[in-house]
């Protein structure tokens, strides 16, 4: 299931997180945790996987991390399973008594699969060209302050097996600020694939 409001432009580019199924029957997702309070809500649950695109005609790729499985066996996509993620993804969300609340999406170790082509639908990828596989890292923050303004950064890497032949090490890092009067303030926006071994 797609979390609403969790789509960013990273220069074109968008960041998906994905939920566990909402019911409690299935036994797979643990209770939510609670940290220390200091007059702010906080809670951690998990998050099984990611699905990162970006449209700039230059770079034109999605990238998926924690997701296993093929987009196809997924129910969300007509599919009976297996449902298979990996990384241990997991969603803090923050909410101090000013009106802040802060959003941290983590994926350490977790399986990428390189996608050519954009798109936000996790089951459009089925008919997408996988370019690469790998394993990397992803964080991922959204701070919208009491000010209403919204900051988000992102940090996601890792390295890859191209299909083609060969490797490369994936680095995408954004950081980009909407102000309250929704002007757009890009500090950071860069998205590599460099070679290993050339």
């Amino acid at each position: 299931m797609l979390r609403a409001g969790a789509v960013l432009p990273l220069a074109l580019a968008a960041l998906v997180g994905c939920q566990p199924t909402d019911d409690p029957s299935s036994g797979s997702v643990p209770p939510a945790t609670n940290g220390p309070n200091f007059g702010a809500t906080s809670l951690k649950i998990p998050n099984n996987y990611f699905l990162i695109l970006d449209e700039d005609p230059a770079r034109n790729y999605t990238v998926t991390f924690g997701l296993v499985s093929p987009p196809s066996d997924l129910e969300v996509c007509g599919g009976s399973g297996p449902e298979l993620f990996d990384g241990g993804g997991t969603t803090r969300i923050v909410a101090a008594p000013s009106g802040a609340v802060h959003v941290r999406d983590e994926l350490h170790q977790a399986t990428i699969v390189f996608y050519e082509g954009p798109t936000e639908d996790v089951c459009e990828l089925a008919t997408h060209p996988v370019l690469a596989r790998g394993r990397g890292n992803l964080h991922f923050t959204v701070k919208n302050r009491a000010n209403g303004s919204t900051s988000v950064q992102a940090t996601f890497g890792g390295i890859l097996d191209l299909v083609a032949g060969g490797r490369v090490r994936m680095l995408g890092v954004g950081n980009i600020v909407l102000d309250a009067f929704g002007n757009l303030t890009i500090h950071e926006d860069h998205f590599d694939l460099q070679p290993i071994g050339r």
